[in-house]
């Protein structure tokens, strides 16, 4: 059985571009999965509906994320998923080998989603989650610098061509 390289990356380095970029390569975005939203119009769109509050716990996840997840994993060569320590440790109780993309530090990746047009709520939010998901040392870690996006560090480490 075929296993995707599963790459758990934080916000603002490129997931949706290698996503889109390359066949091999699934950026799946928990948000689908994680809420319910109101507004089914923001909820169709991907990058409108980062920070929105408008929306509900979906009782399912994250089981119906990692359920997924597997099927997923089986047919791309790389799977780009959720920086969310709550997923990363049931990645690790269930011996499932993953590496987490991170950057050094938090302000650019703040800066990158104003650039894009995330609303102030997500972008002011990611210092707060670079705190809570910061990678712990037992997992294997790819650090992005601020003059980097994630398919730089994938093809340094001969990942991607």
């Amino acid at each position: 059985m075929k296993q995707a390289l599963i790459i758990s990356a934080f916000s603002t380095l490129g997931k949706t571009y290698l996503g889109n970029k390359y066949k091999n390569i699934f950026d799946f975005e928990a948000s689908s999965y994680k809420w319910i939203y109101n507004d089914k119009e923001i909820a169709k769109d991907i990058e409108k509906r980062k920070g929105v509050t408008d929306r509900i716990q979906n009782p399912n996840y994250p089981e119906n994320y990692l359920k997924d997840l597997k099927k997923y994993s089986e047919k791309y060569d790389i799977l780009l998923i959720t920086p969310e320590k709550k997923i990363r440790n049931i990645l690790k109780q269930n011996k499932i080998e993953y590496f987490i993309a991170y950057p050094i530090k938090p302000d650019f990746t703040v800066q990158r989603a104003i650039n894009r047009g995330n609303n102030m709520y997500f972008s002011k939010g990611l210092e707060k989650t670079y705190k809570q998901w910061y990678p712990t040392e037992e997992e294997n870690i790819l650090w992005i610098n601020e003059d980097e996006y994630l398919e730089d560090t994938l093809r340094k480490k001969g990942f991607i061509k």
